[in-house]
């Protein structure tokens, strides 16, 4: 965006086949793109001598999946160059970028070879517990540990998570949560992310899920919680959208149960027959606000839900769909959303619609109206 000339300012890139999901890195200067021919391309930005956001190069290409490959998840900066892509037949890849060997000459072959489009990614898993499509991946925020959601068309949503991390090596299903209404699909997930308390506290902590399993010999995913500054513990969470064939739509809240080891529906955000297209967790900054925010793509409206945290201990613990969420807002648009995503602060949420129009939405400071 040139905020002088109030313009968009893009870079046309070519991809082997029609683009079916993209996913950017932490730093937002790397992107991966994926296809229908089962390719996945990336992407890094070349910017500006003065630092300028310059135009996106192609540094790497391969073919990943043999059906169309449906989606792609960068892992946090702290886990290295890790990528995960899922594709129809139900497969999901662990992808690794090649190590580099140390001395001028091999940085300059990297470079090279960056420039050239031809840097080397290297697989170093491949899953596959689903036989139905898998259509949506997110990896969960780093203070959970590496840890991979992953859902699609058979309604479950499965973790997996590696036995070495630093090597990324040993990646196994660890956990699921499976649709309490049979036929679900699953058309979106949205991790609760890292706030201000929860830094604070500092906290948060993960076990591979080779140190132990669950009394029924299953592997769980041992990892605390959140504690706030009151001394209360909320677990990690997750929201996921649902569809039924009979046009039913849900959204819920999953939280992890760490005495059980295993997830729990915390929480009903939405049900109803308005199509549910993305969702969007807001990052918690304010010292104190526990009461999360989840963005919910409703056909042609966003709604706001306000969800009390505070509350997934008792809850999840108990099995029951007990923790209130509010509708806050309702953002109107003239076409049906298809994408909604939170800036890093969580007070503007940028929209995509079908009109072909990305819009930024912000609450009014005086009276908190969008």
């Amino acid at each position: 965006l040139d905020r002088s000339s109030q313009t968009v300012k893009g870079t046309a890139l070519e991809t082997r086949g029609e683009v079916t999901a993209t996913c950017y890195d932490a730093s937002g200067t790397r992107m991966a793109t994926c296809t229908t021919e089962g390719a996945i391309h990336i992407w890094d930005r070349v910017d500006g001598p003065d630092g300028a956001p310059g135009h996106w190069r192609q540094t790497a290409a391969w073919a990943a999946h043999r059906s169309a490959c449906r989606a792609v998840a960068f892992a946090g900066a702290e886990f290295g160059r890790c990528l995960a892509s899922s594709s129809d037949d139900g497969t999901i890849c662990m992808w690794r970028e090649g190590v580099r060997a140390p001395g001028a000459a091999a940085a300059a072959a990297a470079t090279a070879a960056a420039e050239a489009g031809s840097s080397e990614w290297e697989r170093c898993a491949q899953l596959r517990d689903s036989t139905e499509p898998v259509s949506h991946l997110s990896f969960a925020p780093a203070d959970h540990g590496l840890q991979l959601a992953a859902a699609g068309d058979d309604g479950a949503v499965r973790f997996y998570s590696p036995s070495d991390p630093l090597a990324l090596t040993g990646w196994e299903l660890c956990n699921e949560s499976e649709a309490l209404r049979p036929g679900a699909r699953c058309v979106a997930v949205a991790w609760r992310g890292r706030g201000v308390d929860d830094a604070r506290a500092g906290s948060s902590r993960w076990v591979s899920p080779h140190d132990g399993s669950n009394p029924d010999g299953s592997h769980g995913t041992p990892m605390g919680g959140r504690t706030t500054s009151d001394g209360i513990t909320v677990p990690p969470a997750l929201a996921v959208a649902l569809r039924w064939p009979d046009g039913v739509n849900a959204v819920r809240v999953l939280s992890y149960d760490e005495a059980a080891m295993r997830w729990n529906h915390a929480a009903t955000v939405y049900e109803g027959p308005a199509a549910v297209n993305a969702l969007a967790w807001a990052p918690g900054t304010r010292a104190g606000v526990l009461n999360d925010v989840v963005a919910v793509a409703l056909g042609a409206d966003v709604g706001l839900f306000r969800v009390d945290t505070m509350s997934f201990g008792g809850a999840a613990s108990l099995g029951a769909a007990g923790v209130a969420a509010s509708l806050e807002a309702t953002l109107s648009h003239p076409a049906v959303v298809r994408v909604c995503d939170w800036n890093a602060v969580g007070d503007t949420l940028a929209t995509s619609a079908e009109d072909g129009r990305v819009r930024l939405w912000a609450a009014n400071v005086a009276t908190g109206a969008w």
